[in-house]
């Protein structure tokens, strides 16, 4: 409806005639008068140029009937004219600016042709997008002011009893802030979606559109999960939490930017300690994966995401400290070399070795490896001398640390080391304006990446609240998925009675329960949850993306962890799913999302 041309027009109707008051009653006048005196004849603006007249007219009178019936507030046509959204009137506001565009990439399915690449149809074609960084704008023709679906805000949210988010404060509004205990969430249009395959002809569509489209024939939408309330109402916004989940002032988890990532998370222990935030808080379903998903899809037309952006998938280091210190300090020892492969700004702990099975283990699982520093921000690295760099961290001079090898038991000690971990929430606020992109580089594997602003890849895994699967004897998994509104539950009986069966994913072809290159996915327009549906060959075609089996496992729960982790690489982009957490795993790697 109000797009940019459409926003053009109306300044230069009030200009013309009158309604510079703001009122509805004028500004729908003016409209009215510019419509009567731009009549739609052939003769009068010619015949090549009717079908967009017609456009133009049909646009306005929705805004007419918007204003004529609706009763608009006068402040809704500001904030639409001037592009400044508030919390309590944004439904108007994103209502105003629909304007009906169908937007649809088609891929091949991986059985037809295994290209990665899709082709944009219908309102998509022609539609450049790129990647952006801190430095490098690429062209993004869905900001170009003409695409609102695609344009996002920051905003505080609080969820409703049934899980879904409503906006407490816009950015650029008085209440809206990015500290203490709020939670920090990306607000957009409500938008309505497809997912379609064709197996008969081998050809996946996926389509989104700002409305619903209900009298068409040819084009079936369902609205998008975020956006539905338990008893089927259809909100005007779609909210998602912006950032991975770290602990706000009140010890809880919030989307807040700068914060600490909180790994050790679960299927289980999310139930409990989300609901600590109130009734409708359970932590992000595996919908906020598959918006990702959609959109790069939709803008990207690929079906493999690391062809556009890799991620936090290759930065996994631990190094011994290379240089010994009885003197507590704030600074870790490393080689030059190995001080090459650091980033400022990136995240590590530091510890020693714990004892396993009577052996010296430095997993990141072990509790020692964190035991001086646990994950804190590199704030500069400097020369020690001609063979080594001190690498400083972002802690006090009271949590110094020495470097000497520690004991663990009477015949083994163990080095300190020092290893990368899962970065901080809110890098890629320095994208530049509100493109998508990573920090510095969308494709060297060392930066988290946003996507229609929120952020996503942090070097951990995402563990889905809402999803749970079910082993087979085959050893393939039921997928089932939590609708709004329903209680979680970690007991297998209550699972299959309560959630929704949305799919199967496959057993390798092998039939002997290996990992496997993911071909397609699915996604169930019911409850907004993926899952992949064939299997791939390599990381070059189809997905892209592996499937961590589990193993011969023929029976059992699993939960849903999804992306990839620091030492992944190339299998690890979007639709990487990892079968092997039982509900209750627990593990450094494992992060979660409001």
């Amino acid at each position: 409806m109000i797009d940019a041309t459409t926003i053009a027009l109306m300044k230069k109707m009030i200009s013309k005639y009158g309604g510079g008051s703001g009122s509805s009653a004028d500004i729908s006048a003016a409209i009215k008068q510019y419509l009567k005196d731009n009549p739609i004849t052939a003769e009068s603006i010619g015949a090549e140029t009717t079908e967009n007249a017609k456009t133009e007219h049909d646009a306005l009178n929705k805004v007419i009937e918007k204003l004529d019936t609706d009763k608009c507030d006068k402040s809704v046509l500001y904030d639409v004219l001037h592009n400044t959204p508030h919390a309590e009137t944004v439904g108007d506001f994103f209502d105003l600016r629909r304007t009906g565009k169908i937007y649809r990439t088609r891929f091949y399915t991986f059985a037809k042709n295994p290209t990665c690449e899709g082709t944009k149809l219908l309102d998509n074609a022609g539609l450049q997008y790129e990647p952006s960084t801190d430095t490098v704008e690429g062209k993004d023709d869905y900001l170009n002011g003409e695409h609102p679906l695609f344009e996002w805000y920051n905003c505080n949210y609080k969820r409703n009893a049934d899980g879904t988010a409503y906006p407490t404060a816009i950015e650029g509004e008085d209440g809206y802030t990015t500290a203490g205990n709020v939670d920090v969430g990306v607000i957009q249009p409500s938008f309505y979606y497809n997912f379609e395959t064709n197996t008969e002809e081998g050809y996946i569509d996926v389509t989104i559109s700002d409305m619903p489209h209900t009298l068409r024939t040819d084009i079936v939408l369902y609205p998008w999960n975020e956006c539905v309330k338990a008893d089927g109402t259809v909100l005007p916004w779609c909210i998602g939490s912006k950032y991975v989940s770290s602990l706000g002032d009140d010890g809880l988890l919030h989307s807040l930017p700068d914060g600490k990532p909180e790994n050790f998370q679960s299927y289980q222990n999310m139930i409990t300690n989300y609901q600590k935030k109130g009734t409708g808080y359970c932590g992000a379903g595996v919908e906020r994966n598959t918006f990702q998903m959609i959109f790069i899809m939709i803008k990207g037309a690929t079906k493999n995401s690391q062809k556009l952006f890799t991620g936090c998938t290759s930065y996994s280091f631990q190094y011994s400290a290379s240089v010994e210190r009885s003197e507590k300090a704030t600074y870790f020892p490393v080689t030059n070399a190995q001080a090459n492969n650091l980033i400022i700004g990136s995240t590590v702990s530091i510890g020693y070795a714990g004892l396993s099975n009577g052996a010296a283990n430095v997993d990141r699982g072990q509790s020692n490896i964190h035991q001086y520093v646990n994950k804190a921000k590199i704030t500069r690295i400097d020369s020690m001398d001609d063979n080594n760099k001190a690498v400083y961290l972002d802690i006090s001079e009271d949590q110094g640390f020495t470097t000497t090898q520690v004991t663990l038991s009477d015949t083994i000690t163990s080095s300190v080391y020092l290893s990368t971990m899962e970065w901080y929430s809110g890098t890629t606020d320095k994208v530049i304006g509100k493109h998508d992109g990573s920090m510095v580089s969308n494709t060297n594997a060392k930066y988290p990446y946003r996507i229609q602003g929120r952020e996503y890849s942090n070097g951990g895994y995402m563990v889905g609240s809402d999803a749970v699967m079910i082993f087979k004897a085959d050893y393939s998994k039921d997928v089932y998925v939590a609708p709004h509104g329903v209680k979680h539950t970690t007991t297998e009986a209550d699972i299959k009675k309560n959630y929704t069966l949305v799919g199967n994913v496959p057993a390798s072809s092998d039939g002997k329960g290996n990992d496997y290159w993911i071909g397609d996915v699915n996604i169930n327009t019911e409850t907004g949850a993926w899952y992949p549906t064939s299997l791939g060959s390599s990381d070059q075609q189809g997905i892209g993306d592996l499937v961590y089996s589990g193993g011969t496992s023929t029976s059992g729960a699993r939960e849903y962890l999804q992306g990839g982790v620091l030492w992944d690489d190339s299998v690890a982009g979007f639709a990487c799913l990892n079968c092997w957490g039982g509900l209750d795993g627990t593990d450094w790697l494992c992060c979660t999302a409001d």
